[in-house]
């Protein structure tokens, strides 16, 4: 079951398991600690996880810049798209093998522990697409700062090249017989 937090109407976040006030810092880190939460509204019952899980991605993305607008824009165009195109191999290998699980039901015990495994294999093919994406997400991260250092590179290079040119002048005209 999840951790249950609840948010009042003045925005402050109670923590129903440590019977404590907590801040969004605390859930990011609960979060990336792999924790289960659900985030209500103490006043509706309206479960709010979602949009609090977004408000603390878009305060990272305040405090550090990690996804290029391109991104955020392709993220926005396509909608829930994005997310269903990631999740989609899983998503149809899951529906497969419920829909066989379901015909086959009766056929016993032996099945069920076929479709248990099978179950398990999509979980840890989930969680090596989640891995994955992560990867991507990390290494579209470091672009930007990649782009940086090319810019330095070719503003060190031409400084190169004009103070040889400038070598190459001053040693020609030394050559010149005065």
């Amino acid at each position: 079951m999840p951790r249950l937090i609840k948010r009042y109407s003045n925005r402050k976040l109670y923590d129903t398991e440590s019977s404590a006030y907590i801040a969004l810092e605390d859930i990011e880190e609960m979060v990336r600690e792999g924790e289960e939460l659900q985030i209500v509204d103490n006043s509706t019952g309206e479960d709010i996880t979602g949009a609090t899980l977004a408000h603390i991605v878009l305060e990272q993305q305040k405090v550090n810049p990690s996804f290029p607008v391109s991104v955020l824009r392709g993220i926005i165009q396509s909608g829930e798209e994005f997310f269903a195109r990631l999740q989609w191999p899983v998503t149809q290998f899951r529906q497969e093998f419920r829909r066989r699980a379901e015909t086959l039901e009766d056929r016993g015990k032996a099945i069920r522990e076929f479709v248990d495994g099978t179950q398990a294999s999509i979980d840890e093919m989930q969680q090596r697409l989640d891995e994955r994406f992560r990867d991507t997400m990390d290494q579209l991260t470091h672009i930007p700062q990649m782009r940086r250092e090319l810019a330095e590179l070719r503003d060190k290079i031409e400084l190169m090249e004009r103070r040889l040119e400038q070598i190459e002048r001053e040693a020609a005209s030394q050559e010149k017989p005065g």
